[in-house]
């Protein structure tokens, strides 16, 4: 990314403080400050090509490129600035800075004091590496100072606290790694869908286990991570109960330790979206109203632009999707509208994985609706973008949306080919889903009879095969983003979609 695109972002990504902080700090300086006429046109709701075409006009021909890296540079600066006030591992890495002038100046109980009160904070809020760092430093001065005032006792004890701290960091650092290659199976491999995906993960967990067993170490971090492990493992299984259980201990332990939590709160974030994503796939809509709640008390809050605009998508999405789930598809539109349109506005900003739910979400709502040709235009959002989201689970998910689609439109010819691909990528799974299975034979009985009599036929052959489904743990999850049983209720009895929603999950 080249240092113009850079800027772009930096200047988008900040928060009304932050830029009220560095309009300050600018005008404290002296002299032609040019590149603040190029912060206020990137900041002005323009797009960048007319920023710059508008500055080279106003400054007469003056070098953009220079203006460029002038702020982009004072913007880092601002900002580190700004970071030293608010953000608890910068002081302890200033206190530590401080000592080391402090030391070389002969100051060296000074120098010592500046340390203790570093080693207290990164205590209080458990930053193990920087703790670390401090014990060494101490006992580099210590040593340096021929050990004035330190028994032997005493030395010992504090090599121990550093050979302590060491085997805390190497557990969490465990724990972390299992997290992370956890989270990354789940982002690109999608959740289970059967026992035998299910065991695909049990290494992880029998690794995870066999830590908790071997280590002593039972600090925030060390809880967190584990509580994190679990639920998440336990909603990839399916056992939404006992994920909830462990998402509802994880924000106790947030709660408890609110000095702890990140800026901006990701993990936090994720026991939220741990227990929404566990009662949405329960079917339990009613239910997640009081942790929407939370999630939109995180979305108020003064984060990154980034960071708040991705909170406000998941809220987006989340409410989005228990309005059509219920039948409510006209308060839905309204969200789409109202609530979501900054969201769309500003989608280019997201990740592509955010980008594609909001992209199939639409999609979903204008199907529900019976409004094929606006779903059309939705779903070539992402089809018409090559391979750009071909990689995240709900990209497979979309697939079959757009199968139903492309039949209401009577693109027969289209779907027999698309059966094709999909089977192809199952059979290479080496898994047989019942939901595509059903929805294949659906798909293929198009067009629809027009005689009630013979839907009525059609619908006791389908109908006799809901019940597995229904049942299924893993199953149910894909009916969760959309309902295609409730679809084919739908299109064979011709009772109203939003009433077959509303009786199905009333709950």
């Amino acid at each position: 990314m080249n240092q113009t695109n850079a800027l772009i972002i930096l200047v988008k990504s900040l928060t009304k403080a932050e830029k009220r902080y560095f309009r300050l700090q600018t005008n404290l300086q002296s002299g032609e400050k040019v590149y603040l006429a190029l912060f206020d046109l990137l900041d002005a709701d323009r797009s960048p090509e007319d920023a710059y075409a508008q500055f080279e006009k106003d400054q007469g021909g003056r070098c953009v490129e220079m203006a460029t890296k002038h702020l982009y540079r004072n913007l880092l600066d601002c900002l580190v600035r700004l970071r030293e006030k608010q953000d608890m591992q910068t002081e302890i890495c200033n206190r530590i800075a401080k000592a080391g002038i402090l030391f070389e100046r002969g100051l060296a109980e000074d120098s010592l004091e500046q340390l203790s009160k570093a080693k207290q904070l990164a205590t209080d809020f458990e930053y193990d590496l920087l703790l670390q760092l401090i014990r060494r430093t101490e006992l580099k001065y210590l040593s340096a100072c021929n050990f004035k005032g330190v028994s032997e006792r005493e030395l010992v004890g504090k090599q121990m606290k550093i050979n302590e701290i060491m085997r805390h960091s190497r557990s969490i650092n465990q724990h972390l790694q299992l997290y992370d290659i956890l989270k990354h199976r789940l982002i690109y491999k999608g959740y289970a869908r059967s026992d035998k995906q299910k065991e695909d993960l049990n290494d992880l967990l029998l690794s995870e286990l066999h830590l908790i067993a071997n280590t002593s170490y039972r600090g925030f971090e060390a809880q967190k991570l584990h509580l994190l492990f679990q639920a998440t493992y336990d909603l990839n299984s399916g056992n939404y109960k006992l994920a909830i259980r462990y998402y509802q201990e994880l924000i106790s332990l947030f709660e408890e330790n609110r000095h702890l939590l990140l800026n901006p709160p990701v993990y936090y974030l994720s026991a939220i979206k741990g227990i929404l994503d566990s009662l949405q796939n329960a079917g339990l809509y009613k239910d997640m109203l009081f942790f929407l709640s939370k999630l939109s008390e995180i979305a108020r809050g003064d984060y990154p632009t980034e960071f708040t605009l991705s909170v406000r998508t998941q809220l987006y999405l989340y409410e989005s999707s228990c309005l059509i789930h219920t039948g409510d598809f006209e308060k839905a539109q309204h969200l789409m509208h109202e609530a979501g349109e900054g969201v769309f506005k500003k989608m280019p900003l997201l990740g592509l994985e955010d980008q594609l739910k909001l992209h199939l979400s639409s999609a979903i709502l204008y199907i529900s609706q019976g409004e094929y040709v606006s779903a059309r235009k939705w779903m070539r959002n992402i089809f018409g973008s090559g391979k750009l989201f071909h990689v995240f689970p709900s990209y497979k998910t979309a697939r079959l949306v757009n199968l139903i689609l492309q039949a209401e439109l009577g693109n027969y010819d289209f779907f027999e080919n698309e059966i094709h691909a999909i089977k192809r990528n199952i059979h290479y799974e080496k898994q047989v889903y019942a939901t595509e299975k059903l929805l294949f034979k659906f798909i293929h009985a198009y067009p629809l009879p027009s005689y009630e009599k013979s839907r009525r036929k059609l619908w006791n052959q389908f109908h006799k095969d809901f019940a597995p489904i229904q049942q299924s743990k893993y199953e149910g999850r894909l009916l969760r983003i959309f309902d295609f049983l409730a679809w084919i209720e739908y299109k064979l009895t011709r009772r109203p979609l939003a009433e077959i929603l509303q009786e199905k999950n009333s709950r």
